[in-house]
């Protein structure tokens, strides 16, 4: 069906004569028909603001050179859109700092250096079985059996104010702005930084946390299955609060690491086996432990260690793990621009092995970058938490993610703002810029 659908859709657009057009669209069907699809992307990077492109306009922007497209498409471009020199990009020479590029690719080569353009307003990986380019392949595809889809999120503390809004309002009211993002993915990570007591009080709760049980029923609501516990605040109220909370995600079948209940626990990688065999690791740290949440003795947080760090991520490439998430709580900076030991860290995770980099600690989002082709996310900002008292700390993204043959293909940002009601909310579009403008930098790809 989709293979049908995205011909007719082709034959709507191709800017040929009406007997050529109808002939290519009979070839493909004749020499195609019984194969499976797989999808085509334009992407950008991150720089790239552009979100959303027509099938109509990849047709002329290919054939004006505007677009560029992979080798391996050349063929497919000729016999589709009657277009014989078409701009060839490498991806080893692609500009990951250019703000106007762009380029068409197979999923196959597809990674999340790139950010995938939505076509006709239909991103591929929220609504697959709607989206326009799709295209014969040679081999096996199915985005239910060889797509993950995976959701990373910032700062959670349901505590303090947001704890006495829950006391008022519905779980359902609270996150209803942003809930229908959380409803297909299969992995949502939340970054957890309070434990349980249910006798606690919030109003005049400063800066030691906790919550109650039946507020954590948040994270249910919004289908967490991986608590990542780096945080800060764990251990706030002593060791009891904490176990309870350890319970509590077992209980509810969620997964956790960069913690636990003692230090070998809090080492221990989180390991998944996807549905198409690969395997996916996260490991956590906590840069400083600066209120003695570390599990150097006891429960508590991951301290980090460059030693450590190379020891764990060489195990994980011993027993071949196909991806390596890496998250840190590092020492706070109250503003967009990471620390000098936050970005030393960051990069050296890279060169150790880890694919990916992303900040747990950040109340303020922090910049987006890049290296050695791996992305670097310093800190994505408060996801469920109550400070709305600078425009700053409102700010914030989640990361839609994506994993294909136990690779990343796709970490974009969904930029949010917290409401004054301290509901979570999706940025609007002048928000998302004003995010966009203060966290993106050429100089950071």
């Amino acid at each position: 069906m989709h293979i049908i659908i995205s011909i007719i859709l082709f034959s709507q657009l191709i800017a040929c004569a009406g007997k050529e057009q109808e002939t290519v669209t009979q070839s493909i069907k004749a020499q195609h028909i019984r194969l499976d699809s797989i999808p085509l992307f334009i992407v950008g990077t991150y720089l790239q603001d552009n979100t959303s492109i027509t099938m109509q306009d990849i047709a002329k922007g290919i054939r004006s050179g505007s677009i560029a497209i992979t080798a391996d498409l050349q063929d497919y471009v000729q016999s589709t859109w009657n277009i014989k020199r078409a701009h060839i990009q490498s991806l080893q020479t692609w500009n990951d700092r250019s703000r106007t590029s762009l380029m068409l690719i197979s999923i196959d080569s597809l990674s999340n250096r790139f950010l995938p353009l939505q076509i006709d307003s239909i991103d591929y990986f929220s609504n697959p079985t709607r989206y326009p380019l799709i295209i014969p392949s040679q081999h096996a595809f199915s985005f239910e059996r060889d797509v993950t889809t995976y959701l990373h999120t910032g700062v959670t503390a349901l505590t303090r104010s947001t704890g006495l809004y829950l006391d008022r309002h519905s779980i359902e009211n609270y996150i209803q702005h942003i809930k229908p993002y959380f409803q297909k993915p299969e992995l949502i990570h939340i970054s957890n930084e309070v434990s349980i007591d249910d006798s606690c009080t919030y109003a005049g709760m400063r800066l030691s946390f906790l919550t109650k049980t039946k507020h954590l029923e948040v994270l249910k609501a919004l289908r967490a299955n991986i608590i990542e516990l780096t945080g800060n605040h764990n251990l706030d109220r002593g060791i009891s609060p904490y176990l309870k909370a350890l319970n509590w995600y077992t209980k509810h079948d969620m997964r956790y690491f960069g913690g636990g209940a003692n230090p070998r626990e809090a080492n221990t990688p989180l390991i998944l086996t996807l549905k198409d065999s690969t395997r996916i690791a996260w490991i956590g740290f906590n840069e400083r432990c600066p209120l003695g949440e570390c599990a150097d003795n006891g429960p508590g947080a991951n301290r980090y260690s460059e030693d450590k760090a190379k020891r764990l991520i060489d195990s994980l490439k011993r027993i071949g793990i196909n991806t390596i998430i890496a998250c840190v709580q590092f020492s706070e900076v109250d503003g967009y621009i990471p620390h000098q030991a936050q970005m030393n860290i960051s990069k050296r995770l890279i060169e150790l092995g880890a694919d990916i980099l992303i900040g747990s600690q950040a109340h303020v989002v922090q910049e987006i970058g890049m290296h050695k082709g791996k992305m670097l996310f310093y800190g994505a900002g408060n996801f469920l938490f109550d400070q709305t008292y600078k425009p700053d700390v409102r700010r914030a993204f989640f990361l839609q993610c994506a994993f294909y043959k136990g690779r990343l293909i796709q970490t974009k940002p969904i930029y949010t703002f917290m409401r004054m009601s301290k509901e979570p909310d999706i940025a609007t579009p002048q928000e998302r810029m004003l995010i966009r403008s203060a966290i993106l930098k050429e100089e950071n790809f």
